[in-house]
């Protein structure tokens, strides 16, 4: 079915934009190919080359339904899912005013400086945007949102607040799980004048994912009095997190310079703290941009295992062991450099080549990417 589903929209679609509303269509395309130095799996590449991790086919269409109104669908087939087409938008805008519009359906959940252009890797220097930073679990949402824009002296302001739920399949530890997140309610706010623009982003959201081997753990620990405690920390159900961003983009003449800083503090979770930042600098020679990124990742597990009493039987200290085993799986200490060109060839189509290396200081273990990618836009 998944595999009819974009000829179905575009099908459905002929009547009724010749009949009741102005139709456009428009897409992107990444084609990437990638490779490590070693056996070592970094960003879903390994030593054998691959053109499936971060390729895909993306098309859009917007139907005009006059009155301020319009209609959003943007479907795209991903290389690592066996190009099966699906949908990454859909939602309906009404726009009350020239400075406030509301959407509502599945949308970008617009955590961080280029969430409206998350896929799109025309739109930025690098191949994909900075890993650390933007492998947040959750990308999109279904809900409702408002933004407002208006003028403060010379610097342009644009708000948004939004409010949903989402409900994905994440990657955890080479298993696929279905996470849910409910109650997501956020803002951000993004300030620009000329070269500089400023962003910042807040989410609060209650977090469900049903990992077997914490679910196990904890139900373990539930079992044996006095540690009740530490298995409702195990079990993620309707957990809190929240999410803070901060961005910043300077493109003065020929120079480019963008950072991003993201923490995320979880209440009663195997994780404590997830903090992620990058900075890049580039420079322009006419239609070739060279750039530099530097990366540093830092995710804190929760202590739990840690005030647990050893040496009271063998039974428990093995138990003790596992739970440790378990909560190390997020713990992370790494940094990484990526050295990047993207030459802007055609007017609608750019060619990229990166070589990134990545320090993982958990595990002393050095690994280095090559990637390239052909992209566009249509």
């Amino acid at each position: 079915m998944k595999k009819t589903l974009l000829a179905s929209i575009l099908l459905a679609s002929l009547p009724f934009s010749s009949a009741h509303a102005e139709v456009r269509f428009n897409g992107f395309a990444n084609i990437v190919a990638g490779q490590t130095s070693n056996d070592d799996l970094l960003w879903g590449y390994d030593e054998d080359i691959s053109f499936k991790q971060d390729s895909l086919f993306a098309l859009q269409t917007t139907a005009d339904l006059g009155e301020n109104l319009t209609a959003t669908a943007q479907i795209i087939a991903r290389g690592e899912n066996n190009w099966e087409a699906e949908f990454e938008w859909a939602y309906l805008a009404y726009d009350i005013n020239d400075q406030t519009r509301i959407i509502a359906g599945r949308q970008r959940a617009p955590l961080f400086m280029y969430s409206d252009y998350l896929d799109v890797s025309y739109a930025y220097p690098w191949i994909t945007p900075p890993d650390g930073v933007y492998n947040l679990e959750v990308s999109k949402l279904d809900g409702v949102s408002i933004n407002y824009n208006f003028t403060l002296s010379d610097f342009d302001v644009a708000t948004q607040l939004f409010v949903g739920s989402n409900e994905d399949d994440i990657d955890v530890s080479g298993v696929v799980v279905e996470s849910q997140f409910e109650q997501m309610l956020g803002a951000t706010v993004t300030v620009n004048r000329d070269w500089l623009t400023l962003r910042s982003a807040f989410l609060s959201t209650d977090l469900s994912v049903p990992i077997d081997v914490f679910d196990q753990l904890g139900q373990a620990w539930l079992n044996i009095p006095g540690f009740s405690h530490v298995g409702e920390e195990l079990v993620i159900d309707e957990d809190r997190a929240e999410f803070s961003e901060f961005g910043l983009q300077i493109d003065y003449e020929n120079w480019l310079l963008i950072g991003e800083y993201t923490h995320i503090e979880y209440e009663g979770m195997p994780l404590d703290t997830e903090k992620s930042m990058f900075v890049t600098a580039g420079y322009r020679f006419d239609d070739v941009l060279v750039h530099l990124t530097y990366g540093k990742d830092d995710n804190e597990v929760d202590n739990v295992a840690n005030t647990l009493p050893e040496g009271v039987s063998a039974e428990l200290d093995q138990l003790i062991s596992l739970t440790r085993q378990g909560l190390a799986f997020r713990d992370e200490d790494s940094s990484y450099y990526t050295l990047g060109a993207r030459w802007d060839f055609h007017s609608s189509a750019a060619f990229k080549f990166e070589v990134s290396r990545h320090n993982n200081d958990l595990v002393d273990q050095d690994t280095t990417l090559l990637r390239t990618a052909l992209v566009t836009t249509f």
